[in-house]
Order: C-alpha cells, then sequence, then structure tokens
C-alpha cells in the first residue's frame, strides 16, 4: 500500500523512518507492505537523508493526482494549504491522516463530508501527542454517557509551571529552559496563551458530547500572568496550578474553558510533571479514568500519525472505521453563566480603608470570600491574595470592573480558577 507524506518536520521524519524500517511488522499486521512513495518538501536547498530524498516532490498536485497513493499523512501544519489538500485528498479518495489540531477544531465536519466511500479522516495525533484518546472517544467510549472531560494537554505549559513548582523558577526563566530544551517554539504565544488547548478541548469536548464545539466560543485564559508569589500561595492553599483545558456537561448545555487552576494536592492531575500531558475522563456507566503519557514531540506523535496509518490501511482492504464526526452545533452555556470558586491576586495602595473597599466591592457583586491573605508588602503597595466562594462568572465580573475603577486597587495581577468542577 503507497501512502504520501505532506510534510517532512521532526514528525514527518519520525514517520518515514519507523515505516521504512519496520516493513515486516507492518507487514505481519496487515498482510501487505506499507511504502511511502512521495514525500511532498518546501524548501528544495534542505538538507535530507538521501533515501528520503529520492521521493520528494514540490508539487502537491502530483500526489493528489496519482492513483496509487492510498493515504495521504498531513503534517505541514498550519490552517492553509494544509485544509485544501486535505479536503482535494479526500475529494480523491483517499484516506487522510493529519496531527493538524487547527485545521480539525475549524473545518473537522466540513471535511469529513467531502470524504469519499471508503476514505477516513484519522487525527489521534491533533490531541495529546501519543495518548490514544481520540480513538477511546470515538470507539471505547462511545457506549458511556460523559460527564466531564478535564486534561492538561499542552506540554509546553505544564514543564514552565511544573520548574516554577518544584525549582522555584521565574516565569522567564522556565520558559527559557522550555525553549532550549525544545519544548516550546521560538514563538510560544499559541501555548502561553492557551490557543493550543482550546484547540484541543473544543475537539475532545465535539467527540465526547455528540454536538461539534465553535473553538471560537471556548473561554481562556493563558499563563503568563503567574508568578512565584501565586505558586507560593497556592502551596500554602494545598495545591498546585496546572493550566487545565475543562468540558463538563450540565443541564445547561456545556461549559468549556481553557485557564490556569488551583489543583487540590490529592487530585490525579496534581502530579503530572515536565512535559506530560494527561486528560481524565468521567461517565456512566465506566466512572472515572485517566489517560497520561507524552504529549507531544516527533516519537509521541509519530506513534499516533503510525498508529492511524494502520487504521486506514486495515479500513480500506477489509472495511470499517469511517467514524462520523458530529456536524450539529453543540449548546454551550454562555460564560457569564459559569460557575467557580476563583483565586485572585490584587496590588493594592498601603492604605487603611484599602482592604474594605475591596471586600465592598466583591459584597456589592454577590460574591462572598472563603479567604484573604497578604503574602507581600512593598513600600506604598501591598499585595493580597484572595479565594472567592462559588459564584457566577457574570458576578465575578462585575466585582473586577468595581475594582479596577476603585483607588485602592493598584492592578489585578492574576486570576485562577480555585475549583475545576462548576458549582
Amino acid at each position: 500500500m503507497r501512502i504520501a507524506v505532506l510534510g517532512l518536520g521532526t514528525v514527518g521524519r519520525h514517520v518515514v523512518a519507523a515505516i521504512d524500517s519496520e516493513r515486516e511488522l507492518f507487514r505481519s499486521r496487515l498482510g501487505e507492505e506499507i511504502e511511502v512513495s512521495r514525500i511532498l518538501v518546501r524548501d528544495p536547498d534542505k538538507k535530507r537523508p538521501q533515501s528520503m530524498q529520492d521521493r520528494t516532490t514540490f508539487a502537491a498536485e502530483e500526489i493528489l493526482a496519482d492513483p496509487d497513493v492510498e493515504i495521504v499523512v498531513e503534517l505541514l501544519g498550519g490552517f492553509e494549504p494544509a485544509r485544501s489538500l486535505i479536503e482535494a485528498a479526500l475529494k480523491a479518495g483517499k484516506s487522510v491522516v493529519t496531527a493538524n489540531k487547527e485545521v480539525i477544531a475549524r473545518a473537522g465536519p466540513a471535511l469529513s463530508l467531502q470524504a469519499q466511500p471508503g476514505a477516513d479522516l484519522l487525527f489521534e495525533a491533533a490531541v495529546a501527542g501519543g495518548i490514544p484518546i481520540i480513538r477511546s472517544l470515538q470507539e471505547s467510549l462511545a457506549g458511556n454517557r460523559l460527564q466531564a472531560i478535564y486534561g492538561i494537554v499542552n506540554g509546553t505549559t505544564n514543564f514552565i509551571l511544573s520548574r516554577m513548582q518544584q525549582a522555584g523558577a521565574s516565569f522567564a526563566d522556565a520558559l527559557e529552559e522550555a525553549t532550549r530544551l525544545g519544548y516550546a517554539e521560538a514563538e510560544p504565544s499559541d501555548d502561553l496563551d492557551a490557543l493550543d488547548a482550546v484547540r484541543k478541548i473544543s475537539i475532545l469536548a465535539s467527540l465526547a458530547f455528540g454536538g461539534w464545539v465553535d473553538v471560537d466560543a471556548v473561554a481562556k485564559e493563558g499563563i503568563r500572568n503567574i508568578t512565584e508569589v501565586d505558586i507560593a500561595e497556592a502551596r500554602s492553599l494545598g495545591g498546585v496550578i496546572k493550566l487545565i483545558a475543562r468540558a463538563e456537561a450540565t443541564p445547561e448545555g456545556l461549559t468549556l474553558g481553557v485557564s490556569p487552576t488551583l489543583i487540590p494536592l490529592g487530585h490525579p492531575l496534581a502530579d503530572v510533571q515536565g512535559a506530560q500531558n494527561a486528560i481524565y475522563v468521567r461517565g456512566e456507566p465506566i466512572g472515572e479514568l485517566i489517560f497520561q503519557g507524552p504529549g507531544a514531540g516527533g516519537p509521541a506523535t509519530s506513534s499516533a500519525v503510525i498508529g492511524d496509518i494502520i487504521d486506514a490501511a486495515r479500513s480500506r482492504r477489509v472495511g470499517g472505521r469511517s467514524v462520523a464526526l458530529p456536524r450539529e452545533p453543540a449548546p454551550l452555556v454562555p460564560l457569564g453563566r459559569h460557575a467557580h470558586a476563583y483565586y485572585l491576586r490584587l496590588r493594592l495602595r498601603d492604605e487603611p480603608d484599602a482592604l474594605a473597599l475591596v471586600a465592598q466591592a466583591f459584597a456589592r457583586a454577590g460574591v462572598t470570600l472563603r479567604s484573604v491573605r497578604q503574602p507581600m508588602h512593598l513600600g506604598g503597595a501591598a499585595t493580597i491574595s484572595l479565594v472567592t466562594g462559588p459564584t457566577r462568572r457574570a458576578q465575578l465580573e462585575e466585582a473586577r470592573l468595581a475594582l479596577r475603577r476603585s483607588p485602592a486597587v493598584l492592578a489585578e495581577e492574576s486570576l485562577i480558577l480555585a475549583e475545576m468542577e462548576p458549582v
């Protein structure tokens, strides 16, 4: 069976090398060999192993028009031209394997409508690297009524927060280390500002709850404002801070979001360190499950890609697969009606009535306070951290607006969920 690989970056090289070196393994599992016959590249001057160089092409249309190519593996990244190439391949009756979370999150259902009979769209590697969460949601857990999914689905941010927690590193130093070790891109905004995690939770929620989630409707907050003070305050409150992507089924609809979250030390996600990913699933009748493993990098992502290639190849020979993606929009609960407890850190003027003015702002918005602490005091200003009681986000935003207008408040320096589940 001949396949084409679009893109020869880190993951692409791993995929081609594995298929070249493990022909007998794949033959034993499929009854025939898999061969990478064409490789689409964009840079003609880049040095590549000769065995790969001999199969390269710069013309995607040659691959799409080749009747011998049955599976296209898209590893270009970015939205375009990846989306257009995936669509053209599916229309041509070729199965497509992709690791492209942006394309799946924004165009998955529309693309699946373009597939000819026998052409599958598989994307296990789009979420959580080598963790088999997509196939589990589509197949193994399909008979369950799922209630909640929480995940650490971005290895870069988890590495940064882990280093801040374990080594006392500053955010800047932890980011520099993540970049040096290859966990963070040179331009890490998608990770730090939670865009990457939003795409992933929108895909997971769409598969888990049976309606497609608009990625632009998912509330998000990144980790740029987390400091050593927050890490220490979380520890004093018996928890750690993680960037959590969450989706919960409620009677009103789905609540979705990605934000820094204070996790109790006893929760299974609290011990997930470094660049690892972990996803917690709860449903009936299965109960609770944890999926954990490497969430990024060439080996982990290529493992998921190769698994999808074998799956697509098997379905083309013996039938099966072709799991439909939900097309109707999922009912989403507006952010203002999300209900959680929250941790905030504020910088106040060092004046006698400052704390009283803060308390009044929360009280007028109907927000109760569980705790108030003053971890830092610098000349002319004081830092306070507080944890609210359960409150709807609209009430919290009312209080935040009042605080921004208050002469007592110099700045809001961080906002973190203090409970994962809605209340």
